[in-house]
């Protein structure tokens, strides 16, 4: 039987097949890099969007130079378990996001699935929805009343957890459970920068499939001087990413994280233009 969620990858050189076997859990297969954006025309470019009516913030923009990105370099959308490497059948990006009440903060977890053929404005605007949807403090989705369930069975949390765990290694976790976890998702995401905070190097979760954790540092003013000491100041985004190293070979990371950065800073040419149209592939 196979997964609802993906297909195993074969056909992989020994190597590469050896070394889920050699670093069996995430946590011990995890790299982390920072990629420095310059944001200048990125601003510049969802300025003009919103002019024309579009909300569309820089984690959207960031969200969809990734489901681009993939696009590109299928093999960034690939999982690890129980020691198999897996193509993910789909995309989608989870984010927590605050639910501001009238004495008090509370957060929850989303997840956004993305179309191949949606466009930057198509992005956002799933990503305001879900938003929407979430933002009251009453309002409580799918994952949040899932947990509710699993934590008002005294004593049996840790067990059913256990129970899911071993279902989702044993490829029979049902597709339902899947759909609803935010962690079995393409990627994560955390806009830190809407909190005033630096980036960081989040963990990847043991428990689910996410193979990718991206966290955006609030924007930094740097001079852009030339040669001859002239010239004017840009902004500078720093992306914390932490990634498994097991889902490709480092080559392939690379030119994923080269294409990337490059989309962000040429997004006129990359993301697309607002009536539509996707631009150039990456």
């Amino acid at each position: 039987m196979g997964r609802s969620d993906g297909t195993r990858v074969k056909g992989i050189p020994a190597l590469d097949a050896l070394i889920p076997h050699m670093m069996s859990r995430r946590c011990d297969a995890t790299n982390f890099v920072k990629i420095e954006i310059d944001i200048t025309n990125l601003k510049a470019y969802l300025n003009a969007l919103r002019d024309q009516g579009h909300k569309v913030g820089i984690m959207d923009a960031i969200i969809a130079a990734f489901a681009f990105m993939l696009r590109k370099r299928p093999e960034i959308n690939r999982f690890v378990v129980n020691r198999k490497i897996y193509q993910r059948n789909h995309t989608c990006v989870s984010f927590a996001m605050l639910k501001r009440g009238e004495e008090e903060l509370t957060e929850t977890v989303v997840k956004v699935y993305i179309e191949p053929d949606d466009d930057l404005i198509a992005i956002a605007r799933k990503i305001r929805e879900t938003i929407k949807e979430n933002e009251k403090p009453q309002t409580k989705n799918a994952m949040d009343r899932f947990v509710d369930k699993l934590m008002s069975l005294p004593l049996l949390p840790g067990f059913l957890v256990g129970v899911i765990k071993f279902m989702d290694r044993r490829g029979i976790l049902p597709k339902s459970i899947i759909k609803l976890s935010p962690f079995h998702s393409s990627m994560f995401i955390s806009n830190l920068a809407s909190i005033k905070m630096d980036y960081l190097y989040h963990h990847l979760y043991e428990f689910g499939t996410a193979s990718l954790f991206i966290t955006l540092g609030k924007p930094l003013r740097e001079p852009d001087c030339d040669a001859e000491g002239s010239g004017a100041a840009k902004k500078v985004m720093t992306l914390g990413i932490s990634m498994d190293e097991r889902i490709c070979i480092g080559a392939i990371w690379a030119k994923a994280f080269f294409e990337f950065k490059r989309c962000l800073e040429d997004p006129e040419r990359f993301i697309g233009e607002a009536k539509g149209s996707t631009g150039v592939e990456i």
